[in-house]
């Protein structure tokens, strides 16, 4: 007996879509069938993916949206579901960070990272959830292992994303027994434009991968495998739940 995954006819959407961990996200769920919404802050990037994905034989529609702003996040929304239509799957990749000492980090910075990483997820969510519930879908939240064991030097950003695991959790409880589940994925280091400077303070992916049990760290893909077992049927028993995909970094 086979198992496929066919997301056919359904719409996800995914926010930071243009590079990273979230492009990876965007391609493999259009490779299984689903209508593909990008969001991100940069239009060039957006277009890029969205592009491809559409040579590929996929759906896929780009826009900017900056998730510090509600208006710019309803706007976007509005857009990509007049493209492709409601909006079943979220799947909350955007973030921001800044990586300093906790006592350099000035106002901006706090403000910069908890709007973006926290607030911008959880405006993404409120916009979304109406059409997610009329579809029972779902919602996916790219965390990292930050929020659950801390990072020196990325302060704020693990304390934002702690905080996204318990607004996952009580948005479970609130929204399951309208069939919709909400879910959590906390990466370990995972190799992308984004954490390229993170990984070199580190000094470098091959002494990383010496704290691993599988011996690497991650690729963008790794972590999409886990958002499309998340979307799909498959899982359709799970939420609430934070899932650490870190190569056994963390084990919990």
């Amino acid at each position: 007996m086979s198992v496929s995954i066919d997301l056919s006819g359904q719409v996800a959407v995914v926010t930071g879509g243009g590079s990273g961990i979230g492009e990876a996200i965007a391609r493999i769920l259009a490779r299984a069938g689903a209508s593909v919404g990008i969001a991100d802050i940069s239009e060039d990037a957006g277009a890029r993916v969205a592009e491809e994905i559409a040579a590929g034989g996929g759906r896929a529609f780009a826009t900017v949206v900056d998730l510090a702003d509600r208006d710019s996040i309803e706007a976007g929304f509005a857009r990509i579901r007049a493209q492709l239509g409601p909006i079943q799957h979220l799947v909350n990749n955007g973030a921001a960070w800044v990586m300093k000492p906790f006592a350099e980090h000035t106002a901006a910075d706090m403000g910069k990272v908890v709007r973006v990483t926290l607030g911008g997820t959880l405006l993404a969510t409120q916009i979304a959830l109406p059409d997610i519930v009329s579809r029972q879908g779902t919602v996916v939240i790219v965390s990292s292992d930050a929020g659950r064991i801390g990072e020196a030097w990325m302060s704020v950003y693990a304390a934002a994303k702690a905080g996204l695991h318990g607004f996952a959790k009580s948005l479970a409880r609130e929204v399951g027994p309208k069939g919709v589940r909400v879910n959590v994925i906390a990466p370990g280091t995972t190799a992308t434009p984004g954490s390229a400077s993170f990984i070199e303070h580190a000094g470098g992916p091959a002494k990383i991968a010496k704290a691993y049990p599988l011996g690497r760290i991650g690729d963008p893909q790794d972590i999409a495998n886990v958002v499309l077992f998340l979307v799909c049927d498959l899982s359709s028993w799970m939420t609430g739940q934070v899932l650490s995909v870190s190569g056994g970094f963390t084990m919990v």
